[in-house]
C-alpha cells in the first residue's frame, strides 16, 4: 500500500524519495514472501457487523503484571481521572482534538491538514482475499495468526522469540488499536499489551465507554525486538502484510496508532507524535487518530499528556457513531 493508497495528501510530508523506494521494495519483497499476491478482489457489501461477536482479550489465568516503582503512575489513577472528566469533556465539541495543537506547523502544513473526520479511498468497498471461501472474519484472523507464528522472514526476531504476538480482540472491531511491537510480557504469553502499558491501554479504553473486547489490538510488527528497541524499517516490511490482512478483514471505522513508531510507520511520514497527534487521517478505508504510547503516559505522567491523549480518545469515540 502507497501513501497515496492511504488517502494520505502526497505534499503533506515532505519524505526522502531514496528511503520510500527502499521501504516500497521491502514491502512489495515481503508481500510475496509471506502470499499476499492481491488485496481485495471481490465487491462485496459488508455483512455480519450486527452480531458484534467478541473474542476474548486474554485467555483465562493472565495475571496482570506488577506494579513499577514507586511513585511511578498508575493505570486504576488515570482512569479515574479520565473517568472525572468523561461528563465535562462529552459536553464539548466532540471534534475539539482535532482543532487543538495545530501552532507548532508550518502554515502551508496547517491548511493540508485533516480536521474533521474524513473517510479516505481505501479497501473497504472490496470483500478480503481472506474472506473468499467463505471463511468467517475469526477464521480468517486465526488464518493470519497461524501464518505469522510460522513466520521467519525475519531471522533475529524469529531466533529470540518465545511467541508471535499476532494481535487479539474482536473481529468485527469498530475500533482498532495499533502499537509499534510487542515487550517482553507480551512476548512471554503471545497477547499484545498486557504489561503495565497494557493495563493502562484498558483502562483507558474503558473510560471512553467501551471495553477491551469490543476492540481490536496488535502491533506493527509481531515479534518482540531484542532489548524492546524500535522496529527496523526491514522488520516492519516484512510484517506489514499481517497487518494490512488483518485491517481487511476486521475493517474498522477507527483506527488509534499508539505512539510516534506506529504513527509515523503508518502514515509514512518523519514528523512526530507530537505534531501528527489530535487530528485524524485516512487510511485504508478508515479514520486514523495518532496518540501517545501508554508507556509514554506512564513515564511522562501530567495532566498536559493524559488530557491530550483522553481528547484524542474521545474523538476516536465520537467518530464510531457517525
Amino acid at each position: 500500500m502507497t501513501m497515496a493508497d492511504a488517502g494520505t495528501p502526497r505534499d503533506a510530508f515532505p519524505l526522502d524519495p531514496a528511503r520510500l523506494a527502499r521501504h516500497l521494495r521491502l514491502r512489495l519483497e515481503a508481500e510475496g514472501r509471506a502470499g499476499l499476491a492481491a488485496v481485495g478482489r471481490i465487491p462485496a457489501v459488508r455483512a455480519g457487523r450486527g452480531s458484534r461477536r467478541s473474542a476474548p482479550s486474554a485467555p483465562a489465568g493472565v495475571t496482570a503484571e506488577q506494579p513499577g516503582p514507586q511513585g511511578a503512575a498508575q493505570p486504576e489513577a488515570m482512569a479515574a481521572e479520565m473517568k472525572a472528566g468523561l461528563a465535562e469533556a462529552a459536553r464539548a465539541r466532540p471534534d475539539r482534538a482535532a482543532d487543538e495543537d495545530t501552532r507548532d506547523l508550518p502554515v502551508a502544513a496547517r491548511e493540508r491538514q485533516p480536521t474533521v473526520h474524513v473517510k479516505g479511498p481505501g479497501l473497504f468497498d472490496q470483500q478480503s482475499p481472506d474472506l473468499d471461501d467463505g471463511a468467517s472474519p475469526e477464521d480468517a484472523l486465526q488464518r493470519i495468526a497461524d501464518e505469522v507464528a510460522q513466520c521467519t522472514l525475519c531471522a533475529e526476531l524469529a531466533a529470540n522469540r518465545t511467541n508471535t504476538v499476532p494481535g487479539q480482540g474482536s473481529a468485527y472491531a469498530d475500533l482498532m488499536f495499533i502499537g509499534e511491537g510487542p515487550g517482553a510480557d507480551e512476548d512471554a504469553q503471545g497477547i499484545a499489551f498486557i504489561g503495565r502499558a497494557g493495563q493502562l491501554l484498558t483502562k483507558m479504553i474503558e473510560a471512553i465507554g467501551v471495553t477491551r473486547d469490543e476492540v481490536f489490538i496488535a502491533n506493527i510488527v509481531k515479534c518482540r525486538p531484542p532489548g524492546n528497541r524500535n522496529p527496523a524499517p526491514e522488520e516492519e516490511a516484512n510484517c506489514a502484510p499481517y497487518l494490512a490482512r488483518q485491517i481487511e478483514v476486521i475493517r474498522p471505522k477507527v483506527v488509534v496508532a499508539l505512539g510516534g513508531v506506529a504513527a509515523k510507520y503508518l502514515l509514512q511520514t518523519h514528523d512526530g507524535i507530537t505534531r501528527l497527534r489530535g487530528r485524524f487521517y485516512p487510511y485504508m478505508g478508515a479514520q486514523l487518530m495518532p496518540t501517545f504510547h501508554p508507556a509514554y503516559v506512564l513515564r511522562n505522567y501530567t495532566k498536559d499528556t493524559r488530557q491530550a491523549v483522553y481528547d484524542d480518545l474521545l474523538a476516536a469515540r465520537a467518530a464510531l457513531v457517525e
